[in-house]
C-alpha cells in the first residue's frame, strides 16, 4: 500500500464507545483548531449567520465566509449533535484562509462531518477541506490536496482522516475547494484539527481519534488499528551499548539477547547449524519465476552475508518448469522463534531484484503466516520505488481458514535504500508489531494473527510485476547482510 496526497473520505456510522476520552487533543503542531461546540468562537453577524470561524489553536489562524448574500451564509445550529453545536452548510458558501505554512511538510488533518436527508443533493464532490498551494492544478493533485465527501446522499456522523508529506499547508478553504465556489459542501462541519506534523506514534494518533469519537460519537476509521510514519526519520538514536536494540539503548525492554539467531558473519561459510540454504531439491522453494533459487548465490565474506541476483543459464529440467536467465538465493534460520526483536543491518541491492528480511513459517497446512521487516527494491522500474520501505505481514491458512489475509504500509525514504547500509527492525510483541528505521519507530499495527514461531528469512526474488524487469546491466547485484540479532523480553 502505496501514501499518495489523495482526495479521500471515510465515513462510518457505527458509533464508538470507549471510556475516558482525553478532554482536548493534543496541541503539539496543532495549527488550525475549528470546534462547532464552542460557540463563542463561531462568529454571526445579527441575522444569525455564521461570518467567521476562530482557530482554538492560538495560532491565530481564523477562517472567513465568502462574501455573498446574508442568505447564502452558513448558519450555527446549537445542541445539533451528540449535544453540540455545528456550523451547517448549504451548498452556497463556505469558509477559506491563507497559508498555514509555505513551506513543504508533512500534515495530519482531521474533519467530522454529516450531512441530513434533508440536505442531500448538490454536486457528487462536495469537499471537507482543500489545500492548493497550485493554482493551476486540481486540488487532489501533489503538492495540493483534500478530503472530500463523494456521494450526494445523506451520510451519518463521519470521521475523516488524512495524512501526507512533503506539503505546504493552504491556501485553503474549509467546506469548498479554494478555486471560486466549487464543490461547496451540503452537510455539517462539527470540528476541524489541522497538525503541521505526524502524529509520531499509534497511541499519540488513537488519543486524538478517541478526542473526536466520544465528543461527537462517531467511529474511528478502521485503519486506526496501524500507523505509518510519513516524513524524515528525525533525530536518530546513538548506538551506545551494541548488545541492546538500536530503538531501545535504555534498555526499557529489559532485552536478552537470542544467541540461536544471533550471527555476525564474521566467518567464511554459513553456520550449517543455524542456516539453512534454499538448494532447488526436496520440498524447498524454487524462486519466484523466472529466477532460481541456488546455493552458491548466498555467501559468506568481509564479514558479511551476501545474496546475489545474477543472469545465467540455467538447467533445461528448470527452465521446463519456467525457470530463465536468472538466479537469485534464500537463505533461513532452521529454528523457529517467536516474540521478540529481529534486528538487522543491511544493504538492499542496487537493482530491481528485491532485497527482503522477513519471518516466515509455511511448513504446516493449516498455520502459514508470514512478517516482511521489509521488501526493498534498490533500482525498480519507478524511481520512487527506490525509496519506499515496504511492510507486509500475511496470513496464509489458520486452522478454520486458508483465505489469504495480508496489511501492510509504505514508508517513504528521502534517500535510496541501496546507497548504504542501515538498521533494520521488527518489535514482534504478542499484542503489538512495530517496525523500525534506524532505530526510529516507522509503523505500528496491532497484532491480530501472528502467534506461531516462525523462521527467520533472508532472501532476492524477481518481482517483475512490482519493481519491474531487472536490467541485465545492473547485474549481478547483491543484497548484504552485516549482521542478524534477537533478543527477547526480560519480562
Amino acid at each position: 500500500m502505496i501514501r499518495e496526497c489523495l482526495l479521500g473520505l471515510l465515513l462510518i456510522s457505527t458509533v464508538f464507545e470507549a471510556s475516558a476520552a482525553p478532554s482536548q487533543p493534543t496541541t503539539e503542531g496543532l495549527v488550525m483548531w475549528l470546534d462547532a461546540a464552542d460557540a463563542s468562537n463561531v462568529k454571526r453577524n445579527e441575522q444569525g449567520r455564521v461570518t467567521r470561524w476562530q482557530d482554538k489553536s492560538g495560532r491565530g489562524n481564523d477562517v472567513n465566509a465568502d462574501n455573498v448574500a446574508t442568505s447564502a451564509l452558513p448558519e450555527y445550529v446549537s445542541n445539533a449533535l451528540n449535544g453540540h453545536g455545528v456550523v451547517r452548510l448549504s451548498g452556497t458558501a463556505a469558509f477559506s484562509a491563507d497559508a498555514l505554512r509555505a513551506a513543504r511538510g508533512p500534515v495530519t488533518l482531521f474533519v467530522v462531518s454529516r450531512r441530513l436527508p434533508e440536505q442531500a443533493g448538490g454536486k457528487a464532490w462536495q469537499r471537507l477541506f482543500s489545500s492548493r498551494p497550485q493554482m493551476a492544478d486540481n486540488d487532489n493533485v501533489a503538492p495540493n490536496f483534500g478530503l472530500s465527501v463523494q456521494q450526494t446522499t445523506a451520510y451519518e456522523p463521519a470521521l475523516a482522516f488524512l495524512e501526507t508529506s512533503d506539503v505546504p499547508i493552504g491556501p485553503l478553504a474549509v467546506g469548498r475547494n479554494v478555486v471560486g465556489t466549487s464543490e461547496i459542501l451540503r452537510g455539517d462541519i462539527a470540528e476541524v484539527l489541522v497538525y503541521d506534523r505526524p502524529l509520531a506514534t499509534q497511541a499519540e494518533r488513537q488519543a486524538v481519534f478517541e478526542y473526536l469519537t466520544q465528543k461527537w460519537k462517531v467511529a474511528a476509521p478502521q485503519q486506526t488499528n496501524a500507523w505509518t510514519r510519513t516524513g524524515p526519520l528525525g533525530p536518530l538514536p546513538q548506538r551506545t551499548n551494541p548488545d541492546l536494540p538500536l530503538s531501545d539503548q535504555a534498555n526499557v525492554g529489559q532485552w536478552r539477547p537470542d544467541p540461536r539467531f544471533t550471527d555476525d558473519f564474521n566467518g567464511s561459510t554459513l553456520d550449517p547449524e543455524r542456516w539453512h540454504v534454499n538448494n532447488a531439491t526436496g520440498t524447498d522453494s524454487l524462486g519466484r519465476k523466472p529466477a532460481l533459487f541456488l546455493p552458491e548465490n548466498a555467501t559468506v565474506n568481509d564479514g558479511y552475508l551476501n545474496i546475489v541476483f545474477r543472469k545465467q543459464t540455467l538447467p533445461e529440467k528448470y527452465v521446463r518448469l519456467g525457470y530463465k536467465d536468472y538466479s537469485s538465493a534464500m537463505v533461513r534460520t532452521l529454528e523457529r522463534g517467536d516474540y521478540g526483536y529481529y534486528e538487522a543491518r543491511a544493504r538492499p541491492m542496487n537493482s530491481a531484484g528485491s532485497s527482503a528480511f522477513w519471518l516466515a513459517w509455511t511448513g504446516l497446512a493449516d498455520n502459514a503466516t508470514e512478517i516482511d521487516i521489509f521488501e526493498i527494491g534498490g533500482k525498480t522500474k519507478d524511481a520512487k520505488f527506490d525509496r519506499m520501505y515496504n511492510m507486509n505481514a500475511h496470513v496464509w491458512a489458520t486452522p478454520t481458514s486458508n483465505a489469504h489475509l495480508a496489511e501492510g504500509s509504505t514508508w517513504t525514504s528521502p534517500w535510496r535504500f541501496a546507497e548504504d547500509f542501515h538498521v533494520y527492525g521488527l518489535d514482534w510483541q504478542r499484542d503489538t508489531l512495530r517496525w523500525y528505521v534506524d532505530g526510529v519507530l516507522v509503523r505500528e499495527a496491532k497484532n491480530s494473527h501472528f502467534f506461531f514461531p516462525m523462521q527467520i528469512v533472508f532472501d532476492s526474488e524477481a518481482m517483475w510485476d512490482w519493481f519491474g524487469v531487472v536490467n541485465d546491466a545492473d547485474l549481478p547485484s547483491t543484497f548484504s547482510v552485516d549482521y542478524i540479532k534477537v533478543w527477547r523480553r526480560g519480562n
